[in-house]
């Protein structure tokens, strides 16, 4: 299923993130071309005036001035004098289709209404504007043509240079925004696969999770169901055996209240429908409480249950004062499901940085380091057999719920001598 969905959201991502970079480089490629053009005209109009000025100021024509301004410019200039061309003039002969260019340009400027072979009328300098002139073979050329009346008649000038914006040039240049537009894709294809792999993980992951915690409910049910079912089968059969089923029926009953419990306890936290009854709490006079709660069922387990507070009062903290009982109640009989009989359990209290923090520490056979980190999974027990029919790994989940929603944390560590410590830090609040 994730990998389905995966595959959609790369596709998703990737084809819309590859038409929006199309589209820019796309328009990039087409603003870049046209502010070329336009430079390319510019300069080419501008190096034609000079040119003309030159010709029109000028009766006696320098080759050396014309053959440089040709060769630095790439220009081709060809010059007519009353109608006829002027050979004497150095002009550049490898132009190709000269003939077809300087003919094209003449049609051109008749249709703007300046005829290059004839007199003008008035003495004014008439000029075309600048002609992009395309023919066979993919190359585009930039023409332009001025009509200078003399005394002695008059003289057209027609300036050609061929446009570095041909086809063949844009043609390299699309292939070169196309590798790189198809280097951008391939690239969001990947950046796409590889965030929305991260972005998937934890879903696939709490999906397996739940997966395993529907199995582990599912046999931690079925379990009692089965004792139920068995011990209502034999007392069908032997009525007078009622007896010696009834406490076994009775105790399995309560066992699955107490996981329903628990689990309703863990869909409230899911749901974020747990509600808190906050109100101030002083931790001395509490875990003194919780001291004497919990002693009497520790020394008839034969457990030394000890509390260290500082001679300092503790901070204050502002929590739900049932919840966190049962946040240190689940702890205690933890520590003592892992602490041999006579044992010792310590409860200890401390201040620290916008924290009060309460170790629980017993001297049992402790947690590995690769249990610390699952022992707060919901249905995870040190003993996967689940021989164990006391608990039902649910415990340390809940305290960890209940001690995220007091905005805490907590975390194991070791016992110095063996066993295992768990530091719980709450927030304090200053005492009002």
């Amino acid at each position: 299923m994730f990998r389905k969905l995966k595959r959609r959201l790369v596709l998703l991502y990737g084809i819309t993130s590859s038409v929006i970079l199309t589209v820019i480089i796309m328009g990039v490629y087409i603003i870049n071309n046209k502010k070329n053009q336009e430079q390319n005209m510019l300069l080419f109009q501008k190096n034609v005036e000079q040119v003309v000025e030159k010709f029109r100021s000028e009766d006696v024509i320098n080759n050396t001035w014309l053959v440089r301004i040709q060769e630095d410019n790439g220009l081709f200039v060809y010059i007519e004098n009353n109608g006829k061309k002027l050979t004497k003039c150095n002009q550049m002969s490898n132009l190709p289709y000269s003939e077809k260019l300087i003919e094209k340009t003449k049609e051109l400027s008749i249709k703007d209404g300046i005829n290059l072979d004839r007199r003008p009328l008035y003495s004014s300098l008439k000029k075309t504007p600048v002609y992009i002139v395309n023919l066979s073979g993919g190359k585009a050329y930039y023409s332009m043509a001025a009509l200078i009346s003399k005394n002695a008649g008059w003289m057209n000038i027609m300036v050609i240079s061929c446009d570095n914006q041909g086809t063949d040039i844009l043609l390299k240049q699309m292939i070169l925004y196309a590798f790189i537009d198809f280097i951008g894709v391939a690239a969001l294809f990947l950046i796409s696969s590889l965030y929305i792999g991260k972005v998937i993980k934890p879903l696939e992951e709490g999906q397996k999770k739940q997966v395993a915690f529907v199995a582990a409910a599912s046999h931690e049910l079925r379990t009692p169901l089965t004792v139920i079912k068995a011990g209502l089968s034999s007392i069908r059969e032997d009525i007078s055996k009622a007896d010696n089923f009834l406490p076994h029926i009775e105790g399995e009953c309560d066992r699955m209240t107490r996981l329903i419990s628990d689990l309703l306890l863990l869909a409230s936290s899911d749901a974020r429908t747990w509600s808190l009854v906050k109100e101030l709490v002083e931790m001395d006079t509490f875990l003194i409480e919780i001291y004497d709660m919990v002693c009497t069922c520790c020394n008839k387990n034969k457990y030394q249950l000890t509390l260290d507070l500082p001679e300092e009062e503790l901070h204050v903290i502002y929590g739900d004062r049932e919840r966190i009982k049962q946040i240190f109640t689940i702890l205690i009989e933890n520590a003592m499901s892992h602490t041999p009989p006579g044992g010792v359990i310590a409860l200890r209290a401390y201040d620290q940085k916008n924290y009060v923090v309460v170790e629980v520490e017993d001297h049992g056979h402790g947690i590995c380091d690769e249990d610390k980190k699952q022992v707060f999974e919901r249905f995870y027990r040190g003993d996967q057999s689940r021989n164990d029919k006391k608990h039902f790994g649910l415990g340390l989940s809940i305290a960890k719920e209940l001690i995220e929603l007091h905005e805490g944390s907590i975390f194991i560590k070791d016992t110095p001598g063996g066993g295992a410590t768990f530091v719980l830090r709450l927030p304090w609040q200053e005492n009002k």
